[in-house]
């Protein structure tokens, strides 16, 4: 076994052996955030329910971080104090950040493919679909650049949100906002967690399908996607973003 694999190793059994302690310590928190989440998803539009789903993240990790770095739990985990303050900041920052280069991703798309379109098709007619599609389709090499930039940015995209992924840990463990500060962190880490982030996430992608195939986009499931999301993917994934941050910030100050 390599020394990435038994990382990855000790990250997943941090996440799994403490699950249980995390989800009994901090039970009325996650299921307030799963509650906030349903309401979000099936009452408001998207403009008002993406904050209230920050608000529920919010909920969640100060909960499961205050566990994991020994702080005041609150009711089973439900407060707002200064650490959801702070990590509602850091979640904005975030978010602040992901727009800004998604945008210029964005862009960077939009120019690869209208110059693409415009060498297969000189009097493209940009508002056309069919246009568009016929231009990229007989355009050769050229086309699969410009089919591979999305996916260059959404690679970028991943990237960044894993050498971000300290955030939350830093951010209630060191009584302050941490976006930035918190990158160095995640250096050398990137395969670690992305490893850690996908087994622990596919038996919620896996179960939202099946729900999906089988029953549709409904209340249903998308209230078990949300249960499983808070009371399973969150405390486990808390668990293993503070033992790799511990390891970490211990090696950096070392």
């Amino acid at each position: 076994m390599t020394d990435g694999s038994a990382t990855v190793g000790a990250a997943l059994r941090a996440g799994y052996s403490d699950l249980a302690a995390s989800v009994t310590a901090c039970w009325v928190a996650l299921l307030a955030s799963v509650v906030l989440t349903i309401a979000a998803a099936a009452t408001l539009p998207p403009a008002l329910g993406l904050p209230i789903l920050v608000v529920a993240t919010v909920v969640a990790q100060g909960a499961l971080f205050r566990r994991a770095f020994g702080r005041a739990s609150g009711l089973k985990g439900l407060r707002w104090g200064q650490d959801e303050w702070r990590l509602l900041g850091a979640h904005a920052m975030v978010l602040g950040l992901f727009l800004l280069i998604g945008s210029i991703l964005l862009v960077v798309i939009g120019a690869v493919a209208l110059g693409v379109a415009r060498v297969s098709e000189p009097n493209l007619d940009v508002g056309s679909a069919d246009a568009w599609r016929h231009a990229l389709a007989t355009a050769g090499p050229a086309g699969l650049v410009a089919g591979l930039v999305p996916l260059a940015s959404l690679a970028v995209l991943i990237w960044l949100s894993l050498r971000l992924s300290f955030t939350a840990p830093a951010t209630v463990a060191q009584s302050g906002v941490r976006v930035l500060s918190a990158f160095p962190l995640t250096k050398g880490h990137v395969v670690t967690l992305l490893a850690a982030g996908v087994v622990l996430a596919a038996p919620v992608v896996l179960a939202r399908a099946a729900l999906s195939l089988t029953a549709g986009d409904g209340v249903v499931p998308r209230a078990v996607a949300a249960a499983l999301a808070y009371l399973y993917l969150a405390p486990a994934w808390a668990g293993a973003l503070a033992h790799i941050y511990r390891q970490s910030a211990a090696a950096q100050d070392a």
